[in-house]
């Protein structure tokens, strides 16, 4: 295969990543809008939390380390060895972890359900397969991304998505009469073959690359672990919320007096809002990764980095902004369009706020690495997943459902001050103070407008055509002000 440069590699797989959400939201907003409704989709996600923590180990954080090992290893034998040193690793991992999850599926779905019958049991054994596979995609990955070519990674990714929404949505087509129990599980079906798709694509690759040879060392496994960890816990933040909210919100609900069936809706609810955030929060993070390689390219430039890291910061508000304005603006008319339902719309004007918190720590998270602070960042975001999880008690048990956004802006709020601050330390970040004020009052110029233009007359049509209009009144005052320049565009 032929090595691709950084630019065109990180655009490929920027690229997939955008699509694979997109198609994501596909899967799950017809799931819940046909077959599962609210209190299907609550089972269905409260299975596939479980899944996130392992795509956060498995796919995110072991191979970027085994990426960086696999880009200064001396030959190829080295470089194939890393991989299958990283195949066992996982694998035993894996295995462990599927046996457990399919033995242990009926306790563990009934803590997800805050008690109560456990009807996430079915759709966790069907998923437990998926684990199995960790192992090909983490190694296959992180070696393709350590040799610089990113299209394996980003066709299996796309495989994995096509064959998940197909198949979800399919074999749920299927299912759902019998109970939402038998729905969830068909949709989570999708996920499992998926994996098995990501993994096939993956491991022909691989082989065609000649990656073959080597042998697995277990000296070279725990150095690629050794490295992932601080990576790993460092992109954790939306997972390790979405794990919180399964394992509390339901617990809680059941706490305040609401039966089994209500509190799947109440989840369903909170999912429902988390599905919108989780697209642009998505693409702000893609938009962004650049910002890591930047920075470390000129770490020792003050003047190059400083310019860098202020540049990041504003990529990150120039789309957070009129997302989170917009979502809280036209919340209730989003939630009718995707669901033909505006129940708890006040959740995701609240996830709003989480478009502007979350993708901030997470991206200032890596670049603090990157510079040179590993652990800083990472002590501050578990300080906030527990603040959360406190908050989550104080809240969910006051209001109901809507406090667990609320609770995630405001454990986040701190890590978002921290790193700001301690990228000040590193840098200067300044001139992006300007520029973010410049930023928020356009959008929020551009969104009241739209606002404005759907009072006149509403329905869908004219909600497209409002946020349309926002999008070209924002884009223009962007450019009047001066927060983006000619050399950045």
């Amino acid at each position: 295969m032929k090595k691709q440069s950084f630019v065109y590699g990180a655009a490929v797989l920027a690229a997939a990543s955008i699509i694979c959400k997109i198609m994501s939201a596909a899967l799950k907003i017809p799931l819940d809008r046909f077959f599962l409704h609210e209190d299907g989709i609550g089972v269905y996600q409260s299975a596939y939390s479980i899944y996130n923590v392992f795509l956060a180990i498995c796919v995110t954080g072991i191979p970027i380390a085994l990426s960086g090992l696999i880009a200064s290893s001396k030959s190829e034998e080295e470089a194939s060895s890393l991989a299958k040193s990283t195949f066992v690793l996982v694998t035993w991992f894996s295995v462990v972890s599927a046996a457990g999850l399919f033995l242990f599926a009926t306790p563990l779905a009934k803590l997800l359900s805050g008690g109560g019958s456990g009807v996430a049991a079915k759709s966790l054994r069907i998923l437990s397969p998926a684990l199995l596979v960790m192992g090909i995609i983490s190694s296959r990955r992180g070696y393709f991304q350590g040799k610089s070519l990113m299209t394996p990674s980003a066709v299996s990714q796309l495989f994995e998505s096509l064959v998940k929404v197909a198949l979800g949505i399919g074999i749920c087509a299927l299912t759902y009469r019998s109970g939402i129990e038998y729905g969830a599980a068909g949709a989570i079906a999708g996920v499992t073959l998926g994996a098995f798709a990501s993994a096939v694509v993956l491991e022909i690759s691989f082989r065609k690359a000649k990656g073959a040879h080597g042998k697995a060392n277990m000296k070279m496994a725990m150095k690629v672990l050794k490295i992932s960890i601080p990576v790993t816990l460092g992109a954790f933040g939306f997972t390790a919320v979405m794990l919180a909210d399964t394992l509390t919100v339901p617990k809680l609900l059941a706490e305040g007096g609401f039966s089994e069936a209500q509190r799947l809706k109440m989840f369903g609810y909170l999912t429902r809002a988390n599905t919108v955030y989780n697209l642009p929060a998505t693409i702000i993070t893609a938009f962004t990764a650049s910002a890591v390689p930047a920075i470390a390219a000129v770490k020792e430039n003050a003047e190059k980095l400083s310019e860098n890291t202020q540049r990041a910061i504003k990529l990150i508000f120039l789309a957070a902004f009129p997302c989170a304005l917009g979502m809280a603006l036209f919340s209730g008319e989003i939630l009718t369009l995707l669901y033909n339902s505006s129940s708890h719309y006040e959740l995701l004007a609240l996830a709003g706020g989480m478009i502007v918190v979350m993708p901030f720590v997470q991206t200032t998270t890596a670049m603090l690495q990157t510079l040179g602070k590993v652990w800083q960042p990472i002590i501050v975001t578990v300080c906030s997943i527990i603040l959360k999880i406190v908050l989550n008690f104080i809240f969910v048990a006051k209001i109901g459902v809507e406090g667990a956004p609320l609770a995630t802006i405001l454990a986040f709020l701190p890590a978002m001050l921290m790193n700001s601050f301690m990228l000040g330390k590193k840098t200067s970040i300044r001139g992006a103070i300007p520029v973010t004020i410049k930023l928020l009052l356009s959008a929020g110029i551009s969104c009241l407008a739209a606002r404005l233009i759907y009072t006149v007359h509403q329905g869908p049509v004219t909600l497209l055509l409002a946020i349309a209009f926002a999008a070209v009144i924002y884009g223009v005052l962007v450019i009047m002000s001066r927060c983006i320049t000619k050399e950045e565009l």
